[in-house]
């Protein structure tokens, strides 16, 4: 029996450890009863996606040893008002990626929220969340007129479709760079490289991206070649203790080789487009005061459109997993603005240059 045990405990540490792996099923179901009103008037609905976006997903993970991990993400979203899928019909729409990571570094591929995404998600009070938000800055709207719903060119540069994203995070400091094709033609269309970065230390955030992408086959003229496009974004926060401040500021050039100030024949919107914005979040009665204003300029050949959004929202937890919210916002476009406002997944936009617009929500969201 001794020599046994024995021969067993040698070859004991010969055994590979079994890798360590989990799967999580998670979610969001959002939905809020309010109105809209792009300039013709009130729309009393039911909507899904004013504050976060409904999804379903699965995050997995797997310990491959040495520090190593390999990882995965499949995400779908739903609107809860009438069970349709979200992005197009995509059955994956908000996110589908697989990859490695350390403690230090991650490589990933597949369609996937780009680092610009990130960024104005951080310098964003709303986090691209409720009624006038950033996404409105021009960002997954202007860079694609006429795309189809789940095309490459559909939400351009938010979340980015046959990309590769690495990111390095050391000393308060995440480094991340993307390059894609962008799920278009081979002409090149689409292709983009985007850097970006984020820096913490206390209670400063500093975030900020660049990007430069071809043109996307939905705004080229028969027989022209894609162009270089340019966007670019700097933002930051700061974290007082009772107020936290953010602040930022988005530009999207569409082409280098346009007529300054010249749109497009294919939508007057494609130009190019500047915003900035400020904005707090303040706790308030167990729950958060949230306030942002934001101003939008399109650069017209004969005069600019502009249009300044103020909002503000208020969500009180009822639990760790579901919250009450309450979300406004006004956007007042000069005589040529076609400024749009946005919620996470919702729109409203203007039914004609200069309109001013309106929307507001009482909802209840629930994580699991």
């Amino acid at each position: 029996m001794k020599q046994i045990l024995g021969a067993l405990a040698l070859a004991l540490p010969m055994v590979p450890a079994l890798a360590q792996s989990s799967v999580t099923i998670y979610g969001v179901l959002d939905l809020s009863v309010g109105a809209t009103n792009n300039g013709n008037g009130n729309v009393k609905q039911l909507m899904s996606g004013v504050g976060p976006g409904s999804r379903l997903g699965f995050r997995g993970t797997e310990d491959l040893g040495g520090g190593l991990k390999a990882n995965f993400v499949l995400e779908e979203g739903i609107a809860v008002d009438t069970g349709t899928l979200n992005q197009g019909g995509l059955a994956w729409g908000r996110q589908i990626f697989v990859g490695l990571s350390s403690t230090w570094w991650s490589l990933s591929a597949g369609r996937q929220y780009s680092p610009l995404n990130v960024s104005l998600v951080e310098s964003d009070a709303f986090r691209q969340v409720y009624w006038g938000d950033t996404t409105g800055t021009g960002n997954a709207l202007y860079q694609s007129p006429g795309a189809a719903q789940g095309s490459g060119g559909q939400a351009s540069t938010a979340r980015v479709n046959n990309s590769v994203l690495a990111t390095a995070t050391g000393g308060g400091f995440t480094g991340r760079l993307m390059v894609a094709a962008g799920d278009e033609g081979n002409n090149g269309s689409g292709h983009l490289a985007m850097l970006g970065g984020t820096y913490r230390v206390g209670g400063l955030l500093l975030t900020g991206t660049y990007n430069r992408f071809r043109q996307y086959a939905t705004t080229l003229a028969a027989g022209t070649s894609p162009q270089w496009q340019t966007e670019f974004n700097v933002g930051g926060s700061y974290d007082f203790g009772p107020v936290m401040l953010l602040a930022g500021y988005y530009s999207y050039d569409p082409s280098e080789n346009r007529t300054p100030g010249a749109p497009t024949a294919l939508d007057p919107r494609f130009t190019k487009t500047v915003s900035d914005w400020i904005g707090f979040r303040a706790p308030l009665g167990g729950g958060t005061l949230i306030g942002q204003v934001m101003k939008t300029t399109f650069d017209y050949a004969a005069a600019d459109g502009r249009g300044t959004t103020i909002a503000a929202a208020y969500e009180y937890p009822l639990s760790k997993r579901t919250t009450l919210y309450g979300s406004y916002a006004q956007l007042n476009n000069n005589a040529q603005g076609l400024v749009s406002i946005q919620g996470a997944t919702v729109s409203v936009f203007p039914a004609y240059p200069g309109a001013d617009l309106r929307g507001y929500a009482f909802g209840l969201r629930h994580t699991f």
